[in-house]
């Protein structure tokens, strides 16, 4: 019975840190969002209109764009947006797109 409430114990332990560090991830991801990218796209997503930056809260503009294509972008760069593909790893990139630009619209 002891060693049932260990295991039981155990368990739970390993499951709260594997949910504390995918919320660090996702916390990770945000703050990448915020130092890299929010300077030009805002925080809330909406872009500056006089920079001719995309507003990623826009139905329309989300559904004009694939993922590869934004990562694309996001990677090499497109004037006047500079290139990140020096600057941050591939997963970085993808997890910026996949986790932060397309969730303005949900």
């Amino acid at each position: 019975m002891k060693q049932r409430g260990t295991r039981l114990a155990m368990v739970a332990g390993f499951s709260l840190l594997a949910a504390s560090t995918l919320m660090a991830e996702e916390t990770d991801i945000q703050g990448l969002y915020k130092k890299k990218c929010a300077m030009c796209h805002k925080a809330d997503g909406k872009g500056y209109a006089a920079m001719k930056t995309p507003d990623f809260t826009s139905k329309d503009w989300q559904a004009s764009r694939t993922d590869e294509q934004l990562i694309e972008t996001t990677t090499k760069g497109k004037a006047p947006m500079p290139e990140f593909g020096k600057q941050l790893k591939p997963e970085e990139i993808k997890a910026l797109i996949t986790d932060v630009v397309r969730k303005f619209v949900e």
